[in-house]
């Protein structure tokens, strides 16, 4: 167009100047110029218009890359008609319906809102349109999968030229992430709201300097206070004054970055004054930037736990019965003093160990309650009767034992154990029982030069049994022999295992001899030991040996076979002679064994020997403590006619009471008796009383350790029908008694 207007210019004059007047050709000229500059004018405008419409165009297609490329919808929405006139692609992303469809359907982006936001969200939008007013608002639509996606919708009203709201343009923004997030940190709170206050155990949050800024019911509780006496504390205030300082260097050291947390056991005091043992857990927390904030603090109330543990530590070093320091206890102070007077020059302490004397008679007379008791009065008696700084303590059983720290001499450990006797001397009485008991004492003093606390206690104890074997009820100070009687001891324990099986022992025969006939009736089989080394060893040395080891037992039974086995052989090599009879001792373990009848049956038929012709030895302690069992076993026997005789009589229990429940045939007088017997009659009371009273309750007598020919005449005057002893013969091996029966001696 401008450039038709502009050829004709050119042409216009040549065609108006041909035959017209000047004046109506100046009039056309006139127009025409008019018409030229309006031209003009209209040119200029419209190149200004194609300008600006460029530059509107331009503008366009940045806000369309733009929209086109974000995360957020930009929508625009005419405000008359709510007709949808641009929506940005990423509506389809959000929403999850086609640009297209929305703008067919300008109302079913409001159908896609959630039900439960709808109502506000619809009432919001309807308002804002019709006030023309900026508006914001965040609710949920549901897209066709039914998926969730909460948006955050933000529009302005647009005016025309007139002032009139023409259009609306909007962004919504896709924040379902934040609000997911948002929700889970509410729900975090929530939950750490739930569980700071309802938490067993005790929380609060601190500043940087120890105040309180939150504290839960849990930590009132523990201390004492409320809620509002608490958070005008601090830790400071409520903690005990020794672990102040720990706690406040540990707390540095967070703040400084070198930890994040820490750990202690740590005590407050609380509202009543009392100590409340906690277990102190604390977590700094810090900013973004890694300032920190304050400090989180988790406090378990440990009190019973730690009061348990001193309990259960207690209970560990202590005797439950008497309370008194156990043997863990006293070795640990024992070790103690040890390395004391290894360090110190002159230092020196001693070791009492006490075992009291027949207490086994007290628990099995008045019962085990009474014996407890009877322990624990004793255990007091003890402790008066030391110092302070010495240590009674009870190893088990009735065995005590006393530490008896930096004495000046041995002296000073014997007037120990002289008070201790003294003080036991005094009865007890206990729930109407008047109870009497003394022990026996072993002193062990430390300037021995000991490398061990078991050396010590050792030797003591040693010395202890060495006092008992001495009498009891008397105290004794070791001394290097008894170290040196006890290796012997233990090395004669260790030979005599082997010397069984090694067939060490041999069987002694000591007559026995009918006192009125005056000629041999049985024989009483004796174990003798002939050591490879140290010749014959007396029965006294092995014999208890034999009994504590349960040796006694396979060494009887050994006893019992070669007896009967011999008794046997000669019944049969001298037929013209009465038959020999033999006695074999049977101990107290031996009557335990529970197939003892089994063992004998089976050493008589194995042997041939009748049972008329066995007698068996028990002594009268084997049937004091279990009356019942043993008279049961020796009915048995005696059904077999195999008889039995009470060894050592009168020298154990006071047996006369006794005696008539005894299902014996024979008693032995101890030879403790016969020896008394003088010439002319003197002290033979109590044998005549034993032998009326045997012939009263028709039992027979055998004399023991006859050895003179007055002792011999007494014995036939009183009626006594057997006698053994060296006035007849000492015990003699198998040859040498083979001997004296075919010798058919008279006397």
């Amino acid at each position: 167009m401008p450039e038709q207007f502009g050829h004709d210019r050119e042409v216009i004059p040549a065609i108006v100047t041909i035959g017209m007047p000047n004046q109506e050709l100046a009039e056309i000229l006139q127009q025409q110029n008019s018409l030229l500059n309006r031209v003009e004018i209209v040119l200029a405008e419209n190149q200004q218009l194609r300008t600006k419409f460029q530059e509107l165009t331009e503008r366009e297609e940045r806000f369309r890359q733009i929209a086109e490329n974000v995360r957020e919808v930009f929508f625009v929405i005419s405000a008359k008609t709510d007709e949808i006139l641009y929506i940005s692609p990423t509506y389809e992303k959000v929403w999850g319906r086609t640009c297209q469809s929305l703008y067919e359907d300008p109302q079913s982006w409001l159908f896609a809102i959630h039900p439960e936001d709808s109502y506000r969200a619809i009432a919001t939008i309807e308002t804002q349109f019709r006030t023309g007013d900026d508006f914001e608002e965040e609710y949920r639509i549901i897209r066709p999968d039914q998926s969730i996606c909460w948006v955050r919708v933000r529009a302005f009203p647009v005016t025309d030229v007139m002032g009139k709201v023409n259009r609306f343009v909007g962004i919504a923004e896709d924040i379902t992430k934040r609000r997911e997030a948002e929700e889970a940190l509410k729900k975090s709170e929530e939950q750490f709201r739930l569980t700071f206050e309802m938490a067993p155990i005790g929380m609060a949050i601190s500043t940087l300097t120890g105040e309180f800024q939150r504290v839960n019911q849990a930590l009132c509780d523990a201390l004492g206070y409320t809620q509002e006496e608490l958070l005008k504390l601090s830790f400071a205030e409520i903690s005990h004054p020794e672990d102040c300082q720990k706690h406040r260097a540990l707390e540095d050291k967070l703040i400084q970055g070198e930890e994040s947390d820490f750990q202690i056991e740590k005590r407050y005091l609380a509202k009543d004054g009392r100590i409340v043992d906690t277990l102190l857990k604390v977590v700094i927390v810090r900013d973004a930037e890694g300032k920190p904030l304050h400090f989180n603090n988790q406090i378990v109330d440990i009190t019973e736990r730690k009061y348990m543990e001193k309990q259960l530590l207690h209970d560990a070093l202590h005797d439950a019965l008497t309370g008194l320091p156990n043997r863990a206890l006293f070795m640990d102070r024992l070790e103690r003093q040890l390395k004391r007077s290894q360090n110190q020059e002159n230092y020196l302490f001693a070791v009492l160990f006490l075992d009291l004397d027949r207490f086994k008679v007290v628990n099995d007379s008045v019962g085990h309650l009474i014996g407890d008791k009877l322990l624990i009065e004793i255990a007091s008696r003890l402790e008066k009767s030391v110092a302070p700084t010495d240590t009674v303590a009870r190893l088990g059983g009735d065995e005590f034992t006393i530490l008896l720290e930096n004495i000046s001499s041995k002296s000073e450990a014997t007037l120990v154990a002289e008070s201790i006797y003294q003080t036991l001397t005094f009865p007890f009485n206990i729930e109407g029982y008047e109870l009497f008991t003394s022990a026996s004492i072993g002193i062990a003093l430390s300037s021995q030069g000991y490398e061990t606390p078991q050396d010590i206690l050792r030797d003591a104890d040693l010395t202890m049994y060495s006092a008992k074997e001495q009498g009891k009820a008397r105290y004794e100070v070791f001394d290097c022999s008894l170290r040196d009687r006890a290796l012997q001891r233990l090395e004669l324990e260790t030979d005599l295992r082997r010397a069984l099986e090694r067939q060490e022992f041999e069987v002694y025969y000591q007559p026995i001899t009918s006192l009125q006939l005056g000629i041999l009736s049985a024989f009483e089989a004796l174990v003798r030991w002939k050591h490879p080394t140290k010749g014959y060893i007396k029965p006294d040395n092995f014999i208890p040996l034999c009994e504590e080891t349960g040796l006694i037992v396979p060494l009887g039974s050994w006893l019992l076979r070669e007896a009967c086995q011999t008794a046997r052989n000669w019944q049969l090599k001298y037929p013209d002679h009465p038959p020999i009879r033999m006695s074999v001792n049977l101990s107290g373990q031996q009557f335990r064994e529970p197939h003892l009848i089994e063992e004998i049956d089976s050493v008589l038929k194995e042997t041939g020997l009748e049972g008329k012709f066995l007698k068996l030895e028990i002594t009268e302690s084997i049937l004091i403590d279990n009356l019942e069992t043993v008279t049961e076993i020796i009915l048995n026997l005696r059904k077999r006619q195999i008889q039995f005789s009470i060894d050592d009589f009168g020298t154990g229990y006071s047996s006369l009471s006794y005696l008539h429940r005894f299902p014996v045939d024979t008693i032995k007088i101890d030879r403790s008796f016969v020896s008394q017997m003088q010439a002319d009659g003197d002290n033979s009371a109590i044998v005549k009383a034993i032998i009326t009273l045997a012939h009263m309750l028709d039992m027979d007598v055998i004399a023991e350790g006859i050895e003179t020919t007055s002792q011999l005449a007494q014995l036939r005057l009183l009626q006594c029908e057997y006698g053994q002893g060296f006035f007849f013969s000492k015990p003699l091996n198998q040859e040498q008694a083979e001997a004296l029966i075919a010798s058919s001696p008279k006397w």
